[in-house]
């Protein structure tokens, strides 16, 4: 059945998609068009074919001859899947988020030993968090989108969560029910937090959305549903569970809205008891405008109760309200829910037909869950990957958990693994993790993580190298090697911990973002030499895309490590009133991170300009352009209001990037350092700085940065290394 929709839901809007053959051309033709986006050079040589398997199964099979490989499977993710296995596994190179590794000009594709063909271990391989959507593509453009798409169906992937568009629907459904045009694009907040809003935790931030970009996104989203759609994707679309603005009682007297609270500072919209005769109405109008703009799914996402969502006086089993109305007009959808704290509850799970829920579980990496089966009473599930926590830059994941524990569990009499989900809050960090992860939804097997690294090592750059070598079993020990323990005491533990030079500042800082890890999980002594191995790597292999992006991650991680030797220091002299000691530290401090700020210049995934590129054609006038940037920026910095953002949602998504890191956190740390120094030459109490202020006053600037990189990635890596006393044996012959 599911194989069914998978391979029906292909043959929609193929023609609709920019740059893309029609459908009645070639069935191939939209995953042809992947490779001749991704890989112009390296396209023609491949010949793609849909053959179905006579059981009905998903797979691929590749063959060929040396410049004429033949790849084949029964749907288009797994085609492309194919080829990305052909060229890891054979032609060692590699399609990444983050960079690519093609070979060289003219290069003719080697033959297979023999043909390779492996099934499908799942009927789903999931990818985007709900939070992407605000921390990493809210102002993406079309080509912007389309490049993720592509990655993300190299990488197997066939099916993506799109919340794009979602707040049309929402316009027009409370519109339905008598909302005037001016309140309720007061209630619908901006694109980079929107997506908290349809998980019921916000409203109204940043008031009024324009119409005119309601507009823009709906039609962006129906263009990257297209596309999905065109490649045999299933686009997961949010379904309605009742969220509604706080008056809705007021516009229909009687109604029965449980108020929610609020949620890290802002206050939730209602929920609306799904017994009361107003949700059907509500939710039928959501789902007419829903189909209407963007058609149908086999999955909806509906996060009742997320994060400390409450159902009042309601009975939990009220939700199979909810779940009627999306049958009603889904019948065969399934409905998403995370996997997530406490959520699903038992109380909520007993109210629903499970045949047709289907649960993120994201929680894998943080706490060793083994009865998953029972404890989702009979409902599917997906094994999540959560690494990365509000587009953090930290390197880390917990690849044990992904490596071993997956496949073995999977393998379980019974198991109701149905595939996998990446689940990362942002997009385009931790490459080695990305790469891992959505490969282990084709072993039954656990993978050997060292002699996976190495291999990894060879395809990213080209060719056999021992430096590369050292410097990624060095960083698998590391960064890559905690697991889950359970252990609630240190914040977000399924993620690596992030830069103190990003706090908001203190001595006592133990990590930027409130909620993440407060403790390393590794030595960073131990990660520092991978710096010296990277430097070390041949002169010949330094060109590619995925050294350059590589040699900046861990040069930056290396440096954001040092922020955590030096900050204790820092303290102590002040303490102690040391003055000379305290100049030099802090002197120390803000130097490094001008070297940080100099090395993140020099690579396009790590620049604020990046980021804000793609802010003004969203914008309809002048005003509203000040209300996006502030938008963008905002996320970014103090994240909300003042209530919220002292609340502890400051800093939340906090990033090594050039611009925020040399005009943002260092002008921060100077400022506090200057008051401090103050302080010890008068014997007087520190200034209060009231760093709400600053934030606010910078997300409201309209400063321009670059966005494109600028400088040489190997020579800012190496003034790091100096400077971290990493420096390579031969520095001369090291920079050829």
């Amino acid at each position: 059945m599911l194989l069914k929709q998978i391979l029906s839901i292909a043959l929609f809007a193929a023609a609709l998609v920019p740059g893309v053959r029609a459908w009645s051309e070639s069935p191939t033709a939209p995953a042809e068009g992947v490779l001749e986006r991704l890989m112009p050079q390296l396209a023609p040589q491949f010949h793609l074919a849909l053959v179905a398997k006579a059981d009905h199964k998903d797979y691929f099979r590749i063959t060929g001859t040396r410049g004429h490989i033949r790849v084949e499977a029964t749907t288009q993710p797994t085609l492309l899947y194919g080829v990305n296995w052909y060229l890891k596994y054979v032609a060692h190179l590699q399609i990444s988020p983050n960079g690519f590794q093609l070979g060289a000009d003219g290069m003719k594709l080697p033959a297979p030993e023999a043909a390779i063909e492996k099934p499908a271990l799942y009927p789903w391989r999931y990818a985007l968090n709900e939070n992407v959507d605000g921390y990493s593509t809210p102002y993406w453009d079309l080509k912007r989108w389309q490049h993720e798409i592509d990655i993300l169906a190299m990488s197997g992937t066939n099916a993506i969560l799109i919340e794009r568009g979602m707040d049309l629907v929402l316009y027009q459904t409370f519109r339905d029910s008598g909302y005037s045009d001016e309140a309720i694009r007061r209630w619908i907040v901006q694109p980079a937090h929107q997506n908290w809003q349809l998980m019921g935790n916000m409203c109204c931030f940043e008031a009024p959305i324009s119409m005119e970009l309601l507009e823009k996104r709906s039609k962006s989203a129906r263009q990257l549903i297209a596309m999905l759609r065109s490649l045999g994707i299933m686009p997961v679309l949010p379904g309605y569970y009742g969220i509604v603005p706080a008056d809705f009682a007021t516009l229909h007297p009687g109604a029965h809205v449980i108020t929610q609270g609020d949620w890290n500072g802002f206050t939730r919209p209602g929920w609306l008891d799904p017994r009361d005769s107003n949700f059907d109405k509500l939710a039928e109008s959501f789902y007419r405008h829903q189909h209407a703009l963007y058609g149908d799914s086999a999955i909806y996402d509906l996060e009742i109760f997320q994060e400390g969502g409450g159902s009042g006086d309601v009975p939990v089993s009220a939700a199979k309200k909810v779940q009627e109305a999306l049958q009603r007009k889904h019948p065969d959808a399934l409905w998403m829910l995370l996997g997530w704290q406490k959520n699903p509850t038992q109380e909520l799970l007993s109210a629903l037909d499970t045949s047709h829920v289907l649960i993120a579980e994201i929680e894998q990496g943080r706490v060793p869950r083994e009865d998953r089966d029972r404890e989702f009473r009979g409902a599917s599930w997906l094994y999540g990957g959560l690494w990365e926590f509000g587009g953090r830059t930290t390197m880390g994941a917990p690849l044990y958990d992904y490596a071993v524990r997956l496949p073995l569990m999977a393998k379980r009499p019974g198991s109701k693994i149905v595939g996998t989900a990446v689940f990362p809050e942002g997009l385009d960090t931790n490459p080695f993790a990305f790469d891992l992860y959505t490969e282990m939804a084709w072993h039954t097997d656990p993978v050997d993580l060292p002699q996976w690294a190495d291999g990894y090592a060879m395809r990213r750059y080209g060719a056999e190298d021992a430096h590369a070598r050292r410097a990624w079993q060095i960083l698998l020990k590391t960064a890559y090697g905690y697991r889950a323990d359970g252990n609630a005491e240190h914040g977000e533990r399924d993620a690596s911990q992030d830069s103190l030079f990003d706090a908001q500042p203190t001595l006592t800082a133990l990590r930027a973002a409130t909620w993440s890890p407060d403790v390393v999980r590794y030595d960073p002594a131990e990660l520092a030499p991978a710096l010296t191995e990277m430097l070390e790597v041949a002169p010949a292999l330094r060109s590619t895309e995925t050294y350059q992006y590589d040699l900046v991650d861990v040069a930056r991680q290396a440096m954001a490590n040092e922020s955590r030797r030096l900050l204790p220091l820092i303290k102590q002299a002040y303490d102690t009133k040391d003055q000379g000691a305290f100049a030099r530290l802090t002197k120390e401090w803000l130097e490094d991170m001008a070297l940080q700020d100099d090395l993140l210049q020099t690579n396009s995934f790590f620049l604020l300009g990046r980021w804000l590129s793609y802010v003004p054609a969203w914008a309809s006038s002048p005003a509203e352009l000040e209300r996006l940037n502030y938008d963008a920026r905002s996320i970014l910095t103090t994240w909300g209001d003042r209530k919220a953002s002292e609340f502890g949602l400051h800093e939340y998504g906090n990033r090594d990037w050039a611009g925020l890191t040399s005009d943002y956190y260092q002008v921060r740390w100077k400022m506090y350092f200057d008051s401090l120094s103050t302080a010890l030459a008068t014997g007087k109490a520190p200034e209060i700085i009231d760093w709400y202020a600053f934030g606010d006053e910078w997300n409201h600037s309209r400063k321009a940065y670059d966005a494109a990189p600028r400088g040489d990635t190997y020579s800012a890596a190496l003034a790091i290394a100096r400077a971290l006393k990493l420096n390579p044996t031969s520095q001369t012959e090291a920079h050829q």
